[in-house]
């Protein structure tokens, strides 16, 4: 009767430990190799900031505003330098061709 008891009481111990040890290579083959959960994990959370911690950070809306208040004070302040550039480059153009006409004329 001991003899059946131990057998039994022995039996069942390498059940249970046998269970264990499958549960743990079933985690494993679930699992994903080392390498491709590091860059899953990483591409993923780089994801995530991308869409939505970076547009809540940067807050579009506003910079898109600053941005237009800065071209437009850009294009005031621009505006009359780039014509009186454009009249003075004119007017060397007009002086130059009056020079070479004049150099023109007196040659025979």
């Amino acid at each position: 009767m001991k003899v059946l008891a131990a057998a039994l009481l022995l039996l069942c111990a390498c059940r249970l430990q046998a269970a264990l040890v499958r549960r743990e290579v079933l985690a494993e083959e679930a699992a994903p190799p080392a390498e491709d959960d590091f860059f899953t994990r990483h591409f993923q959370s780089f994801s995530d900031f991308m869409t939505k911690d970076l547009a809540q950070k940067l807050q579009v809306e506003e910079l898109r505003s600053q941005a237009e208040a800065y071209l437009d004070r850009a294009n005031k302040q621009l505006t009359p330098l780039a014509q009186e550039l454009r009249s003075n480059v004119l007017g060397l153009f007009s002086s130059l061709l009056e020079l070479g006409k004049g150099k023109g004329e007196g040659q025979p």
